[in-house]
């Protein structure tokens, strides 16, 4: 070969290597699925920034449905400015995309359109080819070929059927992983094998069996060995998140509602409508922890309010925490100097008061000890039940020639002064409590006996 020739030549090859291959855009109907789903595969698309479809169908016979899968190359963001709209009006299946920015893709799956069958018949689709286009990022429009596969024989039957199979549910709950725990594998029945897998998930997974899954669908594409390509969108089943609020929620219980530092003992239990809850780890505030579903705990020598934590995890690995404050309070109480046992209901017994906040203390009497005793101007208040506020007490009554007309270990009841006549009585009364103990010396009168 002369030496020009060669180059002519040359020059030649290399022009036709510059020039892009023809974008292909086909309606696959050879591979649809039985639930008529149809694939639009595209082909050698270089730098496209733009494109609008147009489809004609015989809309007395299939009615769209909706359009899955959606290749994420024409997302950004996941933003809904940059999704790939598609509307169906009378006849027509109009898709459009624009962005900003270029696309390449060699070889791949469009989006599939989902039809539901109307009536019987052939089914024909065809491109308007004079109303389709392509635009690249300098706005010039590109050739395209436009293929419909084949017409549709209504009812459609096809051996090619996707099917998902979830193994693990994951759950929505504020853990670093974002609930991102289910697992599922993707089967096809028909095609020709074998198969390839691409899942869109945060891993780009490529095996049948896609793991750490969250709330959001999800879109699989097969490939087979025929050429065909089939996606399938699976939206994966997690379990909401758990809190107070919900019907079937948590929520944590404890007994008494009201606690002292002398009886410092707290009972705790779960309230829930999980009935498959495995592990259980209370966190009590007090660098203590215990591991089962409801524990009793001794608080320390320590008046405060610690925060308790239940974080429990169920049979499927969804872990939920919830949280309260429970408060420790001193134990402070005053004894009345006088009651009236005559029998008309008001105050015929001698019961001690627990001092709240609103109690009228003499700012000029000092607390006699941390817990305990304390001065008043009007003994009044709640209840104070020996058996509930000390572990245990003794209590001595004597008239005023020192003999003991009263006496009880671990009261159970309050003294009514029964057979006792009018006067004064002198009382000693004694208490432990968990980590601190008192006595407590002074007169009550009776008024108003019956005796």
């Amino acid at each position: 070969m002369k030496p020009l020739s060669f180059l002519i030549c040359f020059v030649f090859f290399l022009f036709l290597s510059s020039v892009s291959a023809q974008i292909e855009t086909r309606l696959a109907t050879s591979c649809a699925t039985e639930q008529i789903e149809i694939p639009i595969v595209i082909k050698n698309l270089e730098d496209i920034k733009s494109f609008d479809l147009k489809l004609l169908f015989d809309s007395t016979k299939l009615n769209l449905d909706t359009s899955l899968y959606h290749n994420p190359d024409f997302s950004l963001a996941n933003s809904n400015d940059y999704q790939i709209k598609v509307e169906a009006s009378n006849d027509t299946i109009s898709i459009h995309w624009a962005a900003g920015f270029g696309v390449n893709v060699e070889d791949d799956l469009l989006l599939s359109l989902v039809f539901t069958e109307i009536a019987s018949g052939n089914v024909e689709f065809a491109w308007i080819e004079e109303e389709c286009s392509f635009t690249n990022s300098t706005n010039l429009d590109i050739d395209a070929t436009y293929i419909v596969d084949s017409d549709l024989v209504i009812p459609y039957q096809s051996t090619v059927s996707i099917s998902f199979e979830q193994f693990t549910i994951g759950c929505r709950d504020n853990s670093e992983n974002g609930g991102c725990k289910a697992q599922v594998e993707v089967s096809i029945n028909g095609g020709s094998q074998p198969y390839t897998y691409q899942w869109y998930d945060r891993f780009n997974q490529n095996d049948s069996r896609a793991i750490g899954l969250c709330e959001d669908p999800v879109a699989v594409k097969i490939s087979d060995a025929a050429g065909c390509v089939y996606a399938g969108l699976f939206d994966p089943i997690i379990f909401p998140a758990i809190n107070k609020e919900d019907e079937a929620g948590f929520e944590i219980n404890y007994s008494p509602e009201e606690i002292f530092i002398t009886q410092p003992y707290v009972d705790f239990s779960v309230e829930t409508g999980d009935t498959y809850i495995e592990k259980y780890l209370w966190e009590f505030g007090d660098n203590t922890q215990a591991f089962t579903e409801s524990e009793a705990h001794v608080y320390p020598d320590k008046v405060s309010v610690y925060p308790v934590t239940l974080t429990t995890e169920n049979i499927d690995g969804c872990d939920t925490t919830i949280s309260v404050n429970v408060e420790i309070k001193e134990l402070n109480f005053c004894i009345p100097n006088v009651f009236t046992p005559n029998g008309d209901g008001i105050n015929d017994t001698w019961v001690y008061k627990l001092i709240g906040a609103d109690a009228e203390v003499d700012p000029s009497d000092d607390m006699l000890k941390r817990t305990g005793l304390e001065e008043v101007k009007k003994c009044s208040g709640e209840d104070l039940i020996f058996i509930d506020h000390f572990k245990s007490t003794h209590l001595v009554i004597l008239n005023r020639g020192g003999r003991k007309v009263f006496e009880c270990n671990n009261c159970t009841e309050y003294w009514d002064g029964s057979g006792l006549p009018d006067g004064v009585y002198f009382y000693v009364f004694t208490w432990v409590g968990e980590y601190s103990n008192g006595k407590e010396q002074g007169d009550v009168t009776i008024l108003g006996s019956q005796n």
